[in-house]
């Protein structure tokens, strides 16, 4: 945060010509909360007609972005971060807890979030995917940070409550012992 935010976001601000790829980047993790709630819709359907459940895995995966939804909610209130462009435009930086103003509400970041909670599933259960995994989680941070929406500690904060929450949604979703 004190060496890196500052610069890095002054830099992406002043260099706005591929911004729309940087945005497009960033896209795919609008994906993820759609696909989770198509996932529980489908269960439930499935449940009421006496059918089996879905695979194990896309449970995991739709309770894993659900509350990676949630968290990062409750998170963003609860830290009240600037956004870039609160201390680009404003001057408003740092944290600044419970305030709700659309000034405020970057850390951690929902997009990564987004990304990390469902990837970071099959990241745990498909260790053969981790090097997809990890180039698709980068590609939505970088175009995060470049497309100057999130500071990078931002993207990081976001990273982990994602990750957090596909190692929870894992551990909820393991087969009974014994």
């Amino acid at each position: 945060m004190l060496f890196v935010d500052k610069p890095v976001a002054a830099f992406w601000h002043q260099h706005q010509a591929l911004r729309p790829l940087f945005q497009a980047a960033a896209a795919p993790s609008l994906l993820a909360l759609p696909a989770a709630g198509l996932i529980l819709l489908a269960a439930l359907a499935r449940r009421m007609r006496g059918q089996a459940l879905p695979d194990r895995l896309w449970l995991t995966i739709a309770i894993a972005t659900l509350a990676a939804t949630s968290a990062k909610d409750e998170l963003k209130w609860i830290f009240g971060r600037a956004w870039p462009g609160s201390w680009l435009k404003y001057g408003i930086y740092g944290f600044h807890p419970f305030i709700e103003s659309t000034l405020y509400g970057a850390f951690p970041s929902g997009h990564t979030s987004y990304a990390a909670a469902p990837l970071g599933v099959l990241w745990i259960l498909h260790p053969r995917w981790r090097l997809a995994v990890a180039a698709l989680v980068l590609l939505v941070m970088a175009g995060l940070v470049l497309a100057d929406y999130h500071f990078v500690s931002d993207v990081l904060g976001g990273l982990l409550t994602g990750g957090f929450c596909a190692w929870a949604a894992v551990r909820l979703m393991e087969p009974r012992r014994g």
